[in-house]
């Protein structure tokens, strides 16, 4: 029997990590603690946080854009990736992500936290195309069975899925933490926007509700054909920017697996879409999920976030 293959990582105090991270990144964003005005973003890996991460920053800069990746990770920072850097150099009110556990996270009550799940079937195969496509995963040749196997074990990078979301799911009513799902904003993007731009602060839901203008932006540049312009880097892209971007360029290249200069094009946005597991998952898939969801007693808390929407009967 060949042996069980999943995408590579390494393992920081005891975290699953794709290579890409530094030890000392991570390290310090642990030991972080949230200031009383700062916004925190944090979700599993590819539930949607690069879509709704612009659509804050949209709401912050008032329709405004990043133009490039590596500005986005400026109005942005994930110090975990790319240490602490950008967000030291940040003005108050502070906007930035983690992918943190509930247990893994400092807390200040006074900051606010957002948190953006999807439903499992979905992440498993935006997962699996996004480490088909980085060369960091050492998995260009991995199957799908062979990655929907890894999944449901936590042989991946950030563990177990359920762990994840079962960690946050209890806090989801608490003061200064707001609970979204990717479908919600599927489904009604105005409404599930307008609610999250009132708990980030009433005066972003009036700006929202007064100007259309603003709000249009929000919608149109939060879309997968804009988005996808701007989470995208090439050698080109690369070449345009400056010193200040120095953390955002020496993780392109540490994801890449390249040297400066030998960067291909690389996106991060693919489809976008609710639904994309049904052209994916075999009735095999299915039951490994389904005892997955057993195995981690989470098909209450599946019912109750995700309700009618058909998830191939895995709770």
């Amino acid at each position: 029997m060949a042996p069980r293959r999943f995408p590579a990582y390494q393992v920081i105090d005891g975290l699953k990590y794709a290579k890409t991270y530094l030890p000392e990144n991570v390290r310090s964003t642990r030991a972080y603690m949230p200031q009383d005005d700062d916004l925190v973003l944090v979700s599993y890996l590819k539930c949607g946080n690069n879509w709704l991460e612009q659509i804050i920053q949209l709401i912050l800069h008032r329709g405004e854009s990043a133009d490039n990746y590596a500005e986005f990770h400026r109005w942005c920072p994930y110090p975990e990736l790319t240490g602490m850097r950008y967000l030291n150099e940040m003005q108050p009110p502070r906007f930035l992500k983690t992918h943190f556990t509930y247990e893994q996270q400092l807390r200040n009550p006074k900051a606010k936290f957002i948190y953006l799940t999807r439903n499992p079937l979905d992440v498993c195969v935006s997962f699996y195309y996004y480490v088909r496509n980085g060369p960091i995963y050492e998995f260009q040749d991995g199957t799908f069975d062979e990655f929907v196997e890894a999944f449901v074990s936590a042989e991946v990078e950030r563990g177990d899925y359920f762990d994840h979301l079962l960690s946050w799911y209890p806090h989801r009513h608490e003061e200064n933490v707001f609970f979204v799902t990717y479908e919600q904003l599927k489904q009604d993007f105005r409404t599930t926007v307008l609610s999250m731009a009132g708990f980030m602060g009433e005066k972003y839901r009036r700006m929202l509700q007064d100007d259309e203008n603003v709000y249009r932006n929000v919608f149109e540049k939060s879309s997968v054909p804009y988005m996808s312009k701007v989470c995208y880097i090439d050698e080109t892209v690369l070449n345009r920017l400056t010193d200040k971007d120095r953390p955002f360029l020496d993780a392109a290249h540490r994801f890449t697996k390249t040297n400066p200069g030998n960067l291909k094009g690389t996106g991060i946005v693919r489809k976008g879409v609710v639904g994309d597991w049904k052209s994916h998952f075999t009735q095999c898939h299915l039951d490994m999920f389904r005892e997955w969801v057993a195995r981690k007693q989470a098909a209450d808390a599946i019912r109750e976030i995700w309700g009618d929407m058909d998830l191939g009967g895995i709770a």
